[in-house]
Parts: structure tokens; sequence; C-alpha cells
């Protein structure tokens, strides 16, 4: 009898398992299609309010000004089943839209696994670093597009992690986001006043200060280290290749972001990895 109920119990937990790992890929997927559709609009927000324009109105075909229609609008199928062109001029369109609909999605699905199945994380968490990761991938495009950071964002997501860090972590913790913010700010306001506005432009100061209140001691630490590495890596290959010459300068933004995301979603394998190479 006992032998016969434990094998029910062990053949109950293997169903329990196999509804929830369906369950779990369910709603990543269903989190990178909630984030390709945020990544349709944040492209919106890239290319209109940054140059002064209204993010209000149909969207219109960048060459023949034709208005668009909802099946034109579906992230990242409708590029790839129109082949990247407009339905009704067929010039060519640009990568950065399924690029940025792509890459907010997978951001979203990632931050939901690694995040709330890793760490149990509330929705409250969940919801404030969807927000923050809209506002990364603003900055990453917009520095990238143009070389600038739109600091108006990175303010307003700077004061949405103080209320946030303020109210939902202890105090000592809360201490330490914020004194790893003004250290990052400090630390790279330093090399702007050091190179005179040469080596590093006032925008990384502000993305600087929201890494840190973000991810306070010591992720912010790796996340500017790898930030370093990454823009190094880059910069050399674009010097060998001649696309970039000495003393021209390559937007920081987007590294900041990606060592961002590295120390949020890995920064306890990467350190033991790095500490490993010295043993």
């Amino acid at each position: 009898m006992k032998a016969s109920q434990t094998v029910f119990e062990d053949g109950l937990c293997f169903v329990r398992w196999i509804d929830y790992s369906r369950l779990m890929v369910f709603l990543v997927i269903l989190f990178f299609v909630l984030g390709s559709i945020f990544g349709s609009f944040l492209n919106v927000v890239v290319d209109r309010l940054i140059v002064g324009q209204s993010i209000l109105g149909r969207s219109q075909c960048d060459y023949c000004r034709k208005v668009l229609s909802p099946w034109d609008l579906v992230p990242v199928l409708s590029f790839l089943i129109l082949r990247g062109k407009c339905r009704y001029c067929r010039r060519k369109l640009s990568w950065q839209y399924p690029a940025v609909e792509s890459l907010t999605g997978l951001l979203f699905a990632a931050t939901f696994y690694l995040q709330v199945v890793g760490e149990n994380i509330g929705l409250t968490t969940l919801a404030f670093l969807l927000v923050i990761t809209c506002v990364m991938v603003i900055v990453s495009v917009v520095d990238f597009k143009y070389s600038l950071i739109p600091t108006t964002f990175v303010f307003g997501a700077s004061l949405l992690a103080l209320f946030y860090d303020f109210f939902t972590l202890p105090s000592g913790v809360f201490i330490d986001h914020v004194a790893a913010a003004f250290v990052a700010a400090t630390f790279f306001g330093s090399i702007v006043v050091l190179t005179r506005g040469r080596g590093m432009g006032s925008g990384d100061i502000v993305l600087a200060f929201l890494i840190g209140m973000v991810l306070g001691f010591p992720k912010m630490v790796l996340s500017v280290f790898v930030a370093f590495v990454a823009g190094s890596v880059i910069a050399i290959l674009l010097l060998i290749f001649g696309r970039k010459r000495f003393k021209q300068t390559i937007p920081f933004g987007p590294f900041l972001v990606f060592g961002f995301y590295i120390a949020l979603y890995w920064y306890k394998p990467v350190v033991s990895w790095y500490v490993s190479l010295f043993r």
C-alpha cells in the first residue's frame, strides 16, 4: 500500500511539474509579446519625441507618408512578412523597428523569468523593473542613433527608483543604493571634468546615477566594469576594421545599459567566474 501510494504521489508531482513548466513557457512567451508591443511604442518615442514631434496620431511611412494599417504595425511579424519594405512605396524600412521590438520583448521575458522565477519577487518589483527596461531601451537606441542620452527620461526613472527603494527596501539597503548612485555619478563626473567632456558625456553621469540607484553596491561596480570592458573591446574592433579613427568617440550609453543587465541578471555567476581566474 505504501509503495503504490509513493508511486501515485511521485506521479502527481510529475504532472504538477509538467503543468508548471507549461505555464512558465506560456508566461515567458506572453511577456515577450507584451515587450515587443511596448518596443513598437518605444520606437515611436525615439523617432518622434526626441526630435520634438508629438507621439499622437497615426503611424506613417517615413518615405511616402502613407498612413499605415494595423496589419503593417504588428511587432516583428509585419517587418518579416513585408520583407523589410513599405507595403505601398516598397522602400526599405529601418532595421531599428524589429530590433527594438525584439530586444524589448527579450528583456521583458528575461525580467519575468530570471527575476520572478529565480527570486520570487512581487508584482510591484516586476512592474518597476519593466518600466526601467523601457527607459534603458530608449536610452540605448537614442544614444546609439543620435549620440545623445535623453536625460528627461533618465531623471524620471531615477526619481521613480528613489521612491521605489525608499518604500520597499530596508533602511540600510536604501542607503546603500543611494550611496552607489552618488559614487557612480561622481566617478563619471570626474571623467567628464578631467577629459573636458571629450572622454565622456554629461548624460552618462545621470545614467550612472540611475544604475547605482537600481542596483546598489556591489552590483553597480560590476555593471560599470563590464561597460568599460565591452566598450574597449568594441572600440578596438572598430579601429581594426577601419570603422572608427583615433580620437573619434562612440556612444557609451549602450555599454552602460549592457553592463546594467549583466549585473542585474548574472552578478553571482560572473563574479564567481572572474574570481576563479585568479585561483
